[in-house]
């Protein structure tokens, strides 16, 4: 969508050498695969005068230089808390929420007047909370389905795992190995 907008360049970042081709095939510039490479040092090469937007799913283990790669003016969109929570079965570890705890008390705080001197925007955002906001979505969702029709639009990726193997579905998100979107089909 960054790229039907005319924005750029376009930074991904993936976790694993196997994602770097679908992000590539779904319009970016560059590719940082963080397995390989330090996330910010290629950052930075890929960008140096900074980022204007910077959409982040991370959480504590990201966010603070997340905010210090943005440009004068530049926008950190918050999504996501990935690296904050505990993954697979290591979830019903009691030690687990402790660290969980320690890593919201370590979230970063941003200073108002720090972003009124420097033009810096920290946005929130959760699609899980717009339910009720059926009109504005539905103007951006007839927007993406338009797109996605004059083939403006490549979609990623999908895998389809019945509900009745939902464990499965959940072990494969959680494993990090899945490459765009799992849809669970009843």
């Amino acid at each position: 969508m960054s790229k039907i907008l005319r924005l750029g360049p376009i930074v991904g970042v993936v976790g694993r050498s196997s994602k770097v081709d679908e992000a590539y095939r779904l319009g970016c510039d560059v590719v940082i695969d963080k397995s390989s490479e330090d996330l910010w040092s290629a950052a930075f090469k890929a960008c140096p005068g900074g980022f204007n937007t910077i959409m982040d799913a991370n959480g504590v283990s990201t966010l603070k230089e997340s905010y210090n790669a943005l440009a004068p003016s530049g926008r950190l969109i918050v999504f996501g808390f990935h690296s904050n929570l505990p993954l697979g079965q290591a979830m019903l570890n009691p030690l687990e929420w402790i660290r969980m705890a320690r890593k919201q008390a370590n979230m970063p705080k941003f200073d108002a007047m720090d972003l009124t001197v420097s033009n810096k925007s920290v946005l929130g955002f959760n699609l899980s909370f717009f339910a009720e906001e059926r009109e504005v979505l539905s103007d951006m969702f007839d927007r993406i389905l338009e797109w996605i029709h004059n083939e403006k639009l490549e979609c990623p990726n999908v895998v389809e795992i019945e509900m009745k193997s939902i464990a499965l579905a959940h072990e494969f998100i959680s494993s990090g190995k899945s490459i765009g979107k799992i849809v669970v089909t009843t």
